[in-house]
């Protein structure tokens, strides 16, 4: 070992403490040398921030649809459910009178024939339950199987005569469909009253419990891996969800206004607690929506644009 090497040596080992905390003082930073990286970072940063602004935008546009196909259920709907059923009464005559040809509905009218029967049927089967006797079931089961059942009676009703009939006929298919909206039926009214009990307890424990099941289905979809599509189908579902708390929260001011003659204390009151649930969906939802976005690496440009170039009726599937 050379004298050169030795003293080298030597100069390292008495390095002290004050060398290492001067060292440390100047230490700098080069930053420019990963710009790509720290960008990019920057980048998921803005992004997250950005991303309660966004969710509220597609909630809006969802929320939207979603009123006009509930308001359709009791303004239009009715209607044509009459037009649809003038035109086949005038087509039973033609035929009994045998003065013209037979014409058959049209699909449109078939249909509306169809969701006037179901809801006629349903609020009849609905009158003499009480819903303090109820009991919460899974309001998403429901839904996600609901839709198949109706379409199914729909195509079953208006499949054409040259295509191949494999089905159990049209009334099995109604009833089937009239069981399932009665039990979902069911299902609101007991939400309703749960959460009708929730608001006006005293202690608002319940009201608590209820809010607190929201992080429950944050832990469940934060760590989840979700592409594009995945993500637009959750969030036409919290449209849905937020939707059907709205009318749900509607329905319990108006029962619970009834109750206490409309007084403006009871409804300031009221208001309080509704506004604190829909403040904590929306919190729940962007929460959600922007680690959802962070840990699965999604750009938001691409993510609005490929949301907003979906066609209308894949969000009123949701309804």
């Amino acid at each position: 070992m050379g004298k050169a090497e030795i003293a080298t040596k030597k100069s390292n080992n008495s390095a002290s403490l004050w060398d290492f905390i001067r060292v440390e003082f100047k230490r700098g930073y080069s930053l420019e040398n990963d710009e790509k990286e720290f960008s990019d970072r920057r980048e998921k940063v803005y992004t997250f921030m950005k991303i309660p602004l966004e969710v509220e935008r597609f909630m809006f546009y969802g929320f939207c649809q979603c009123a006009d196909s509930f308001l359709f259920v009791y303004t239009f709907l009715p209607l044509r459910a009459l037009v649809a059923l003038k035109s086949l009464i005038c087509s039973s005559l033609s035929k009994f009178k045998k003065k013209h040809k037979n014409k058959r509905l049209s699909a449109a009218e078939t249909c509306d024939l169809l969701k006037m029967a179901v809801l006629i049927s349903c609020s009849m089967m609905l009158l003499p339950c009480d819903t303090s006797m109820m009991y919460h079931v899974g309001d998403r089961l429901f839904s996600s199987f609901g839709q198949d059942i109706l379409d199914a009676l729909f195509w079953t009703a208006t499949e054409p005569k040259t295509s191949r009939r494999e089905h159990f006929g049209v009334l099995p298919h109604f009833i089937i469909a009239v069981f399932y909206v009665f039990l979902h039926s069911i299902l609101v009214l007991c939400q309703a009253t749960t959460l009708n009990v929730a608001i006006n307890s005293s202690h608002k424990a319940l009201l608590a419990i209820m809010m607190s099941n929201n992080f429950v289905e944050l832990k469940g979809s934060v760590f989840k891996k979700f592409d594009k599509t995945n993500l637009f189908q959750l969030s036409c579902s919290d449209v849905r969800e937020r939707f059907h708390l709205f009318i749900l929260l509607l329905i319990v001011v108006v029962q619970t206004m009834k109750e206490y003659q409309w007084t403006s204390e009871s409804f300031w009151e009221l208001m309080l607690d509704c506004i604190y649930v829909m403040i904590s969906e929306m919190l729940i939802d962007w929460t959600k929506h922007a680690f959802i976005t962070r840990f699965n690496e999604i750009n938001l440009h691409s993510l609005i644009t490929q949301i907003w170039l979906q066609d209308e009726w894949a969000l009123s599937r949701f309804h």
